[in-house]
């Protein structure tokens, strides 16, 4: 297969089958014979093109009439000459054209390979005219199509933060984010993983707000890494251990992850408890689960228990000293790391989740002990997952109340109620929410 075969088969599935991207271009880039250079480049059109899909139909819109009644390998083909001749400057506009058309005459016949071709060279000799909606007259229409989000969540995060602040949101969210890594103190520390991976070429700086968090860019494989398979690092994003450092985990301490896979701040948990005391892992998924054993497994953490259970309805013979309850979400504070998100999430889906969120944060507070602590996660930035369920359960369990976490990593993150809320347009890393609950 060809770079560009490869991105189409990957785009393809993504539209026709809802596959998750990464794990369907990795499957293919395994199939193909493709060197670095062009593994690079499959990658970028992929992600670029899921990214900004929004945008680059719109455009294609204005140059092909019923552009939607295409083929899906018509319209994927021609959403990769559309990418590579707006946004991508290192290929040739003739080169992004030829291999489109090539790619029409395997995939199509002779009428859409006219098609391809007209539509992109008419592209080519248009594109300096292009424009979009008027911002002050329809800025969701404006947000939606220049930055590429559907217009339900441009319009909430309009009715919330006001137009230019939804337009920071949406710019944080299209940018490719850096690898972050967590250190395990356990193992080592910071600075030795620092000065061994700037030797190996990667570029290290440190985190925004907690000291084990360092930033990595130009990594190639993670795996392969000095240091991954000895346990040095975890790959987390930092906003991930603020919920972590508001629990404050400490040794000897039992504690309960009632949605604890694939494992990230159950290892974290673990390791600022010095490997003492218990972690019970709860998740109801086995495959995912198996993560966590692995990360278990070479991190050296032995107070982790993975253990297979519903978290809504986890009981146990003893109740314990803290609880994290990690809910689902709508994950509308990842959209930068999860590419293909903003296209898989609906309006209805949100209500939904309110539901389980609520049912897990009630059985955390039947699991922890009088003077025991929960705290409540999410990685989205919605109000009606976050501290709308927080109101609602300490109006139904006056014996909680919000505690202002002591961590002072923490403390520059809080609201005016005591809530750690982080944004990815101010804060610089994943949009997240945490609040600690003490039981009285």
């Amino acid at each position: 297969m060809t770079v560009r075969e490869v991105a189409l088969r990957a785009l393809y599935r993504f539209e026709t089958e809802d596959a998750d991207v990464r794990e369907t271009l990795n499957a293919l880039l395994r199939q193909s014979s493709l060197d670095t250079r062009d593994r690079a480049l499959a990658t970028e059109l992929v992600y670029g093109i899921v990214r900004r899909l929004g945008r680059i139909d719109w455009v294609l819109q204005q140059f092909v009439r019923r552009f939607d009644e295409l083929t899906p390998w018509i319209r994927n083909i021609l959403r990769l000459g559309g990418y590579q001749i707006l946004i991508l400057d290192q290929v040739p506009d003739a080169a992004a054209t030829f291999e489109s058309v090539e790619l029409a005459k395997r995939f199509g016949h002779p009428g859409t390979v006219r098609l391809t071709n007209g539509v992109l060279r008419n592209l080519i000799r248009n594109r300096e005219d292009i424009s979009f909606p008027n911002k002050e007259k329809e800025p969701v229409a404006h947000l939606s199509a220049v930055y590429s989000y559907p217009s339900w969540i441009v319009q909430r995060w309009i009715d919330r933060y006001g137009v230019s602040e939804a337009e920071a949101l949406c710019k944080a969210g299209n940018r490719p984010p850096p690898v972050m890594v967590r250190v395990n103190r356990l193992r080592t520390d910071p600075e030795t993983v620092t000065k061994t991976l700037e030797e190996s070429g990667v570029l290290v700086t440190p985190g925004r707000y907690l000291d084990v968090f360092l930033v990595l860019r130009h990594t190639g494989n993670i795996r392969s890494l000095k240091g991954f398979r000895e346990g040095w690092f975890q790959v987390q994003d930092e906003s991930a251990g603020l919920a972590v450092r508001t629990l404050d985990p400490q040794p000897g301490e039992t504690i309960v992850d009632l949605c604890c896979a694939p494992g990230g701040k159950t290892a974290y948990m673990a390791e600022l408890m010095r490997n003492r005391g218990r972690i019970i892992g709860v998740d109801q998924t086995p495959g995912r689960l198996k993560k966590m054993q692995e990360h278990r497994r070479r991190l050296g953490l032995s107070s982790m228990l993975p253990v297979v259970m519903d978290g809504k309805t986890c009981t146990l013979r003893h109740q314990v000293d803290r609880v994290l309850v990690d809910a689902p979400c709508s994950g509308l504070g990842t959209i930068a790391r999860r590419t293909e998100l903003r296209w898989r999430r609906m309006p209805e889906d949100i209500p939904a989740l309110q539901e389980t969120q609520s049912a897990l944060l009630a059985q955390g507070a039947r699991l922890v002990k009088p003077g025991g602590v929960i705290v409540y996660s999410t990685c989205t930035i919605e109000p009606e997952e976050n501290e709308d369920i927080v109101a609602a359960f300490c109006e139904r369990h006056t014996e909680f109340s919000i505690e202002t976490p002591s961590d002072t990593a923490v403390s520059g993150l809080l609201d005016d109620r005591g809530m750690v809320q982080t944004l990815p347009s101010t804060h610089g890393v994943d949009g997240s929410f945490a609040v600690k609950l003490r039981k009285g």
